[in-house]
């Protein structure tokens, strides 16, 4: 007779009693991936690591340098190379600020201007609350462009012909001259 044990087959957590945990394998790189490793630290610090210390050390001695003429200065005109300096250390500092919130200035200008002129046209809002007016605006810009491009397309053929003719011309002149060269050199030889 079969009888059935009330003995799981597994125990309370779910695995065998012969169960044994997979021994972690460690990650072994190749032969390869090791060259490929130190090749990129060997480029990382002749392409990059060696210039960046070059610079950053050729920086930090100027600046050092032009403290030190600053403090104890050799001539009385070296205050005022070193107020030059300073002059042209600040203008290029602050370039980038001022091109910055300029441009911020005439985006917010541009913005209102073409705010109020969507709220002026009669056909604007139906338009604006179907597509929105950043589609009208590019949608503007576009047919603009497509005129522009159309004007282009209608004037290089007649700006291009002239100059065709030209070089056509041009190309004939020195091709007639060279064979008359040619003529008289032969008539010469004889």
């Amino acid at each position: 007779m079969n009888s059935v044990s009330n003995k799981a087959p597994y125990p309370g957590n779910g695995r065998s009693s012969e169960w044994a945990d997979p021994a972690p394998t460690t990650f072994v790189p190749t032969a390869v991936q090791l060259e490929r490793a130190r090749s990129l630290r060997r480029f990382n610090l002749w392409a990059v690591y060696v210039p960046l210390g070059v610079v950053v050390t050729a920086v930090l001695a100027l600046l050092i340098y032009l403290l030190i003429i600053a403090i104890w200065p050799p001539y009385e005109d070296t205050r005022i190379f070193l107020s030059g300096i300073a002059d042209i250390i600040l203008i290029l500092f602050m370039l980038p600020v001022v091109l910055i919130f300029g441009l911020l200035l005439v985006g917010i200008i541009g913005g209102g201007i073409y705010w109020r002129k969507s709220r002026e046209e009669s056909t604007a809002p139906a338009l604006q609350k179907q597509y929105g007016r950043l589609r009208l605006l590019l949608w503007k810009v576009d047919q603009k462009l497509s005129g522009l491009y159309r004007q282009i397309d209608q004037l290089m053929p007649k700006v291009a012909g002239p100059v065709i003719r030209y070089n056509a011309f041009q190309a004939y002149a020195n091709t007639w001259l060279d064979h008359l060269k040619r003529q008289f050199k032969r008539h010469e030889a004889e």
